[in-house]
């Protein structure tokens, strides 16, 4: 008379309702006959749900728990990232990296047998659009936590962390390493040190002056500019000039102001597409540059736009790139085809940054137990050691002792000479130092 069921991934017990046969032993045994039937449903229920437990087909029913988001088969997350404004086309991919990992999670039965759910919020490239963003996820979709690539994520960043909401995502400003409740693999900006290891790179390749492109206003933009510039000037590069690359780009003006600064080195604080056609305008007026840098240029669809204009651009990044091919990416780019097939080309550095921070969102779920709390996910992953990505970074991240501190590790890339695919620069990954104060 009952059965296990599965709901969403939860093993259920189902009883017949109770009331609709009318019992045989007439009007007078009607109070025993109930007693009785009473104890035999809840032996039938207590049985049935041991038979659940112990059978190796069907999963426990996740506890019910009282936190925001979080149901006995299910946790809703908040998705936050630029979907308008003039960082959109930098991070679009990112989405379908989040899409992928859940997909794979979800298909092997969830955490905890919970489904991840996202709804998603769009912070149109600015601080006021992030924090309205952040509140609406928060108290309007009523999230467990918030997945987030921006490079405005300072606008919510006091608000999450009053809140004590758990934050994961890629870190492009110095407020991920001042909340205890945002994680990233990797910290490229802090409000402290820059590293020397992107400067020891461009003079080993001989540069001596150079000239920075930014955008003036994109706070993350200029700040980014500012470490690049204590980098070289730390590694005996001069820093000559800098280029302002906010759209529209007058791309004759700026090849001719790069031109005119006699630098040889040019490097890039601004989006790939920004940086693109920077590149144009200084090949167009023969530039004599030696080393062209930009951080955020491992991209293919790059190459497609600009083609031969890219050979020779280098680049960097602070996961293991594609060209390695480790069994990790090959998973990677086959739950890309599976659950994000309107992404082409797979391979690219946004949706990956989707993928890990997606990835390590449900380690933190894991490691908060089987009723998850907000501060039990934080208390859990900041306690983390050894994250790898499962293999898709060059070195494990121990949360614990890496929050605050800024990466000093990159693997560098190269566009090929027929600016058909990368290069890897070896020896990889590079590191460097701290640059003091």
């Amino acid at each position: 008379m009952w059965s296990c069921a599965k709901v969403g991934g939860v093993s259920s017990v189902t009883v017949p309702a109770a009331g609709r046969r009318r019992p045989r032993g007439g009007p007078r045994r009607r109070p025993r006959a109930r007693r009785v039937l009473v104890g035999l449903l809840g032996l039938v229920v207590a049985l049935g749900a041991v038979g659940c437990r112990v059978s190796h087909d069907e999963k426990p029913a996740a506890p019910g728990c009282a936190e925001p988001g979080v149901t006995p088969d299910s946790v809703r997350v908040g998705l936050l990232y630029p979907d308008t404004g003039n960082a959109a086309s930098l991070f679009a991919p990112f989405r379908a990296g989040v899409d992928a990992r859940f997909g794979v999670a979800g298909e092997a039965g969830g955490v905890g047998g919970r489904q991840i759910r996202y709804t998603w919020r769009d912070d149109a490239s600015n601080p006021a659009g992030n924090e309205a963003g952040a509140r609406a996820l928060i108290q309007t979709d009523r999230v467990f936590g918030i997945i987030e690539s921006t490079s405005v994520a300072s606008g919510s960043a006091a608000y999450l962390h009053g809140a004590r909401v758990p934050v994961t995502g890629t870190s492009l400003e110095a407020a991920w390493t001042q909340n205890d409740n945002m994680f990233s693999y990797s910290n490229m900006i802090s409000d402290g040190p820059s590293v020397t290891t992107w400067g020891a790179f461009v003079a080993e390749r001989g540069g001596r002056k150079a000239i920075i492109a930014q955008s003036a206003f994109s706070a993350t933009s200029v700040t980014m500019a500012d470490k690049l510039a204590l980098s070289l000037q730390a590694a005996g590069v001069r820093v000559v000039d800098r280029v302002d690359a906010t759209g529209p780009i007058d791309i004759p003006g700026v090849g001719e102001k790069v031109r005119a600064s006699g630098a040889d080195v040019l490097v890039g604080a601004v989006t790939g597409a920004a940086f693109g056609q920077v590149v144009v305008g200084a090949r167009a007026v023969r530039a004599n540059l030696r080393v062209i840098l930009s951080p955020v240029s491992y991209d293919q669809r790059l190459l497609r736009i600009f083609g031969p204009v890219l050979a020779g651009v280098y680049t960097f990044v602070d996961y293991q790139p594609f060209e390695v091919g480790t069994p990790a990416h090959r998973r990677f780019l086959a739950a890309m085809l599976k659950y994000a097939p309107q992404v082409s080309p797979p391979a690219q550095q946004a949706a990956l940054s989707g993928w890990i921070s997606a990835d390590m969102f449900l380690r933190g779920l894991a490691v908060a137990g089987p009723c998850p709390s907000r501060e039990a996910f934080i208390r859990g992953l900041r306690g983390l050691k050894g994250y790898d990505a499962d293999g898709l970074l060059p070195a494990p991240v121990d949360f614990s002792s890496h929050f605050g501190q800024i990466n000093r590790c990159y693997t560098f890339l190269q566009v090929a000479a027929d600016a058909q695919h990368f290069e890897l620069v070896t020896p990889a990954p590079r590191c460097g130092d701290e640059i003091g104060q």
